[in-house]
């Protein structure tokens, strides 16, 4: 008895080594967008603590996303495609037929922390706290369906909640800021004898376009010198710098609904959307920093990506009643139009469909579509002693892929069963060979369906069509801004592509 009471105690000591030495696990998630909007990726918006993350860790070239919030979010939590777990559109339910990296390493041991977008985090009905206290051991953010309504104030239809009981923005509180605050309160009380994952899903840049004064000011003088034509032709050649693109891109044509910048109206009114745009992530920039600052010396693994590209929509298109009703009963002036100057929170403003082409460069459409501009991101990895520093991945990977990463690293597997739930296969594969210098088996194709909009990538071809729209296909080795159809020239890869895609599409 003795014995077997020493020999359990020694299996017991050995485990808990071996989850020590588990790496953590961040996952920070911008909302729309753009690939080229962080400095790192070509951008001219300042983003030093991110261009850092960049230079000492890895970047993906061709990572791709699922063009809309709730599919991408859903396929991040799950590893699995949205349609799989029945998550098609903005936002809803998952199916029964999943689990979440939340839920499995919540159970492994990790203590957990989920941050501002709170969609998903459990199979379960995410929108009820006490569902995402069963997995999450803290959380503060929203359970709503939207966007962040507001960046200095309370929602009606977008309750916060910190730790399971209704928040409030305080006064003068900016949601970026305080989603950073409570990031770093964790880490500062967490529990050091455990690893921990923590997910930053952070509503900028989402319109509205919210941001403070000090940081918008940066920006005022640039985005009026520059304009969008020509602040894309500059970040297409540092992206070709860098070598995240080929030589060979070109620029995909302006937006049909955009002027060019020499006939536009309202200059001073257009440059100040694009300055709050760009202030929003200079924020969230400045919340990656923090955030590193405090893990910088530990085993952490980092991911930085976007749920979608940037988003073309004007006010008009998203009108609804109560979508800015403030529950401290003020008044939002709403409307893309030159009497209303975006950035205090008494307003609701978009980008529009110019900047988000900027924002999307040098890709063609914006989130929504299937086109570049809908579903590439931007992928950042960082993990110190693994991911060699400085290195640009072309590898074909996928936003399931993280989810696969994050099990593999923990040291888990997708259980068949959780909590009476019969779990479907992953789609998703790990990224940690990429990570590790080495190579893996890969994607032999990716697909997608989003909101009428289709498309399948196989090696270097894509097939992409519209709502209702003939099949156009692209050689993505050197366009990848999809200026060149070659489907008529190229009839049998046409036909065999068109049959991946309806095979996916059947499961």
């Amino acid at each position: 008895m003795v014995l077997r009471a020493l020999f359990s105690l020694l299996v017991t000591s050995v485990r808990l080594v071996a989850e020590d030495s588990r790496p953590n696990i961040v996952i920070i998630l911008a909302d729309d967008m753009g690939f080229s909007d962080l400095g790192c990726y070509g951008g001219e918006i300042q983003t030093p603590n991110l261009d850092k993350l960049a230079a000492e860790g890895m970047r993906f070239s061709q990572f791709y996303n699922c063009a809309l919030c709730g599919p991408s979010r859903a396929a991040l939590m799950t590893g699995q495609y949205p349609h799989r777990v029945g998550m098609l559109q903005w936002t809803g339910l998952l199916k029964g037929n999943c689990v979440t990296m939340f839920e499995v390493l919540n159970r492994a041991g990790y203590e957990t922390c989920a941050v501002g977008r709170l969609d998903m985090l459990t199979a379960e009905d995410w929108h009820d706290p006490v569902n995402l206290s069963h997995h999450v051991d803290r959380y503060f953010g929203t359970t709503g369906h939207q966007g962040p309504g507001n960046y200095f104030a309370d929602v009606r239809t977008t309750a916060f909640y910190r730790d399971g009981k209704p928040f409030s923005i305080p006064e003068g509180g900016y949601k970026t800021d305080l989603i950073t605050d409570f990031t770093l309160e964790f880490l500062q009380h967490r529990d050091k004898t455990k690893p921990f994952l923590l997910y930053m899903s952070h509503y900028a840049p989402h319109w509205p376009l919210h941001a403070k004064e000090a940081d918008i000011a940066k920006y005022r003088k640039l985005y009026r010198e520059l304009g969008w034509d020509t602040a894309r032709e500059q970040r297409l050649k540092r992206l070709i710098e860098k070598g995240i693109v080929p030589a060979s891109t070109q620029l995909a044509a302006r937006d049909a609904k955009a002027k060019p910048w020499s006939e536009a109206e309202h200059l001073d009114w257009e440059a100040e959307r694009m300055a709050v745009y760009a202030a929003q992530i200079d924020s969230l920039d400045q919340s990656v920093g923090r955030v590193m600052q405090a893990v910088r010396d530990t085993n952490t693994l980092v991911f930085f990506l976007s749920d979608n590209g940037a988003s073309d929509k004007s006010v008009g298109q998203l009108d609804k009643p109560n979508l800015t009703w403030r529950s401290d009963g003020k008044r939002t002036r709403v409307g893309n139009k030159p009497d209303i100057m975006p950035g205090p929170g008494d307003t609701f403003v978009t980008a529009g469909p110019a900047w988000s082409t900027l924002s999307n460069t040098p890709f063609r459409s914006h989130k929504q579509t299937n086109y570049e501009g809908g579903i590439s991101s931007p992928l950042i990895a960082w993990w110190p002693g693994v991911v060699k520093a400085g290195q640009i991945s072309t590898e074909l990977s996928h936003i399931t892929d993280i989810t696969a990463t994050v099990l593999d690293v923990s040291g888990q597997n997708v259980p068949q069963n959780f909590d009476n739930r019969t779990v479907a296969t992953m789609d998703g594969q790990s990224l940690r060979p990429v990570l590790e210098g080495k190579l893996r088996k890969g994607h032999e194709s990716l697909c997608w369906a989003t909101s009428g909009h289709q498309a399948v990538r196989m090696a270097n071809w894509k097939l992409v069509a519209e709502p209702k729209g003939k099949w156009q296909l692209y050689d993505l080795s050197e366009d990848r801004a999809e200026t060149n159809d070659l489907a008529s020239e190229q009839p049998e890869r046409v036909a065999s592509m068109i049959k991946v895609f309806e095979a996916w599409k059947a499961q």
